[in-house]
């Protein structure tokens, strides 16, 4: 087969576009550092990028959710620090109230103290999130848990979030833990405590104080049931970063460009279209005469 001058130079011209392709292509993947824009530039490590990009973003959708989780625990927490501050003040007052070297005035004065510590205490039980919900009040977070008694409204109900893909993890603690069925109505205690000092009632006064040991131990118990689920969340935290992490070098290694491969292609490439050029224009001066 005879390939004439012409078609040399077709050749030759071929060959300078084709390096030249090479040359913008590892030129644009360096300079922008993505190696995979659109499907048609790797069908199968786009579809994997877009696969692994879909679970980081539920993946920082639960995050959301875990982190919006702990900050009410953490207003719960706050909450149930101040009632149990405030239960064992009463106790204090109750156990000093008991003695007999009071007389029914000074016990008077003392119920007053009570009284206003079981306002305080009324107010840090009807505690509201970030999010305007009482963060005490189990499903009915939209109304007050406890009434102006200190009777509990809400019901035992605790939320959850997926803390992972197979685990959930309660994030409430329910007004209910401050009732009877997990010890004694605690805020009525407190209510009852400031009556009977306040009328001179040493009977009643003196059969509450066990129940006041017991409304310690209980606001006590809530607060490490808070701590608990704040500790899972933290945990569940720490894991779901370290996870989004990997999830992000792998979209870097299907679609990204390594820096140092990159630059060696386009020296490659570049070296390649300067001999193609070089080629192109010998091929046109020794043909040039006979054309």
């Amino acid at each position: 087969m005879r390939i004439t001058g012409n078609r040399l130079i077709d050749l030759a011209s071929a060959s300078t576009s084709k390096n030249q392709s090479a040359v913008a292509t590892a030129s644009a993947e360096l300079s922008s550092g993505m190696r995979v824009t659109t499907p048609s530039d790797d069908p199968e490590a786009w579809l994997a990028a877009q696969r692994t990009k879909l679970h980081q973003a539920l993946s920082q959708g639960t995050g959301a959710a875990v982190a919006a989780s702990r900050d009410r625990l953490t207003v719960t927490d706050n909450a149930l620090a101040s009632l149990g501050d405030v239960v064992s003040q009463v106790r204090a007052l109750a156990i000093q109230g008991a003695s007999d070297t009071y007389n029914p005035t000074a016990r008077a004065g003392i119920g007053a103290q009570v009284q206003g510590l079981f306002q305080n205490a009324l107010d840090a039980a009807n505690a509201r999130g970030h999010d305007g919900e009482f963060v005490l009040a189990g499903s009915a977070s939209l109304t007050a848990p406890f009434d102006t008694n200190g009777q509990y409204l809400g019901d035992a109900t605790v939320r959850s979030v997926p803390s992972d893909s197979a685990v959930t993890a309660g994030v409430t603690i329910p007004g209910s833990a401050l009732t009877a069925t997990s010890g004694v109505d605690v805020l009525p205690l407190l209510s009852k405590i400031a009556t009977a000092l306040s009328t001179n009632d040493l009977t009643t006064l003196r059969a509450a104080l066990p129940d006041l040991d017991t409304a310690v131990k209980q606001v006590s118990s809530a607060r490490t049931q808070a701590g608990s689920a704040m500790n899972v969340l933290d945990q569940a935290t720490q894991a779901r970063s370290v996870m989004e992490q990997d999830m992000t070098d792998a979209i870097s290694k299907f679609v990204e460009v390594d820096t140092v491969s990159a630059a060696s292609e386009l020296a490659k490439a570049s070296q390649a279209l300067e001999v193609s050029r070089t080629v192109s224009q010998h091929i046109v001066t020794v043909l040039a005469p006979s054309t």
